[in-house]
């Protein structure tokens, strides 16, 4: 924080995850509301992702291209028109599944600029020094305000409705958008100079991810738990919620034992430095299976909550472990590129387990693809930690030699 551009990404970013929060569970219960059904409520998640995996890749090459600050800022005046819109739309009664649809693949759009972009420019304004305290600091912020935000979502679900959950979330963007403004126009770490075309730019950074077996391996077990375990657990966790523990103010629990998971989560991140970070991330991942196991039941709520607090740790100790390790291990001028590819190695195969976690929930019974989530999320972690390339990779504070 003693760094003033930092300080200010900082601000703008804590408030934009208060409404990030919001979000998610609002417009969840907004379609159950709309038309009762988890396959339209997965349409509507997967509306939001396909846009990022579309345009993930072209961010990451635009984020090292151009201003990251400008980028930034245009994704978050596009996600504020966005969320806006949804918003009005809600709280007038006029809105129809395909309008969400629409509204989510532009919001989605923004932020398949925003997230990359958002990478490189922490690198920017921290330091290298400062890079692992910065992203915790990040994530302890993020799981902080969710916390307060879930409950606020919860309560305004059940009270008042969705709309206006979705309407605090768009002044959030605006807010964030305020902060990126007064960043300095100029940042050192982009690729600006170097006058090649952006698709050039993403395939040197495909180039970048294929030449480091530990961060290719990495993607392919991030596509494979999204597609696998959480997407399911997106879309039929709001539906059991729904259905059998008693709606909104029980997923807002789940989702706040989540956050107080991140929050310490993001607290030992900060002071961990794993000598062997993949295989640590890892493991930590493996605490993901109990939350599935136990929504297959149902369990009582009180379990679920013990579940969610485990999940979100991991989940913050994996993304601190991985985001820094990109930060620390590759050119200054490609963070954006390579995490781009990180990114949409994470999501590619998301869109497909959204998709489908309805149908096969109603084809085979909730419970069975709930369980096979817990299962896919031990084996896929398991089989990972067979490859060498897993081990190979150290954190000792130096750059990894890269493969001629």
């Amino acid at each position: 924080m003693a760094e003033p551009g930092f300080r200010r990404y900082y601000l703008g970013q804590t408030a934009s995850f208060f409404g990030d929060a919001l979000t998610p569970l609002a417009i969840a219960f907004a379609v159950l509301h709309l038309t009762g059904s988890a396959v339209d409520l997965g349409i509507v998640i997967l509306s939001t992702r396909l846009p990022i995996i579309a345009l993930t890749l072209l961010g990451g090459a635009a984020g090292d291209r151009f201003s990251r600050r400008s980028i930034m800022l245009i994704a978050d005046l596009t996600r504020l028109a966005a969320h806006g819109v949804t918003a009005v739309l809600l709280l007038t009664g006029s809105a129809h599944l395909w309008m969400l649809v629409a509204l989510q693949l532009i919001a989605g759009a923004g932020s398949a600029f925003f997230n990359p972009a958002a990478v490189g420019l922490v690198s920017s304004l921290a330091g290298k020094e400062n890079l692992q305290a910065a992203n915790s600091l990040i994530s302890i912020s993020r799981s902080t305000v969710s916390i307060v935000a879930l409950g606020v979502a919860g309560a305004l679900v059940a009270l008042v409705g969705p709309g206006w959950a979705i309407a605090i979330d768009a002044l959030t963007f605006a807010v964030s958008a305020v902060f990126l403004s007064r960043l300095p126009r100029l940042l050192p770490g982009g690729d600006r100079g170097q006058g090649r075309g952006l698709l050039a730019g993403i395939g040197e950074g495909l180039a970048e991810v294929g030449r480091r077996t530990w961060l290719w391996v990495w993607i392919v077990h991030l596509a494979v738990a999204n597609a696998l375990v959480i997407s399911p657990i997106l879309v039929l966790g709001p539906y059991v919620a729904d259905r059998s523990l008693g709606g909104a103010p029980a997923w807002s629990a789940i989702g706040i034992a989540y956050a107080i998971g991140g929050l310490a989560g993001g607290v030992v991140s900060a002071h961990w430095r794993p000598a062997r970070p993949m295989v640590a991330a890892l493991l930590a991942f493996l605490l993901i299976a109990p939350l599935p196991a136990l929504l297959a039941l149902p369990a009582p709520v009180w379990q679920l909550v013990a579940a969610g607090v485990a999940a979100g740790g991991q989940v913050t100790a994996h993304n601190v472990i991985q985001t820094t390790a990109l930060q620390r291990h590759l050119p200054a001028g490609a963070v954006a590129r390579a995490a781009s590819v990180t990114m949409l190695g994470g999501l590619v195969a998301a869109p497909v387990g959204m998709g489908l976690a309805g149908p096969a929930a109603s084809f085979f019974g909730t419970r069975p693809v709930l369980l096979a989530c817990a299962a896919t999320a031990v084996l896929v972690t398991a089989v990972t930690l067979l490859v060498p390339a897993v081990w190979r990779i150290r954190d000792d504070g130096s750059r990894e030699p890269v493969p001629s």
